[in-house]
């Protein structure tokens, strides 16, 4: 029996629920597959994001299990020590 999907019909929204997750492995200059809604880190530390609207990099602390609203189109591997770093994605 496949999976009943109440919100097949719905579209996906900034503040919405993920309808992906991608294991991100941070790299200085790739970006992402897709721009995020959401970061979520199982091990706290720091993590040096470029926002969808920006160039520069920020760097932001995370703790383990927190999810950070943020729309990013890059983690940098400079500047960031969290682990276990996963995408939110509508």
């Amino acid at each position: 029996m496949s999976v009943q999907d109440r919100y097949q019909g719905s579209a996906g929204t900034a503040t919405g629920p993920a309808r992906k997750l991608r294991v991100v492995t941070p790299h200085d200059t790739n970006e992402l597959e897709y721009a995020t809604n959401g970061i979520l880190a199982k091990v706290a530390g720091d993590l040096s994001i470029v926002a969808v609207d920006d160039t520069d990099p920020v760097t932001v602390p995370i703790a383990a299990g927190q999810v950070l609203p943020i729309r990013a189109k890059i983690i940098r591997a400079t500047g960031t020590s969290a682990t276990g770093i996963v995408a939110l994605i509508s």
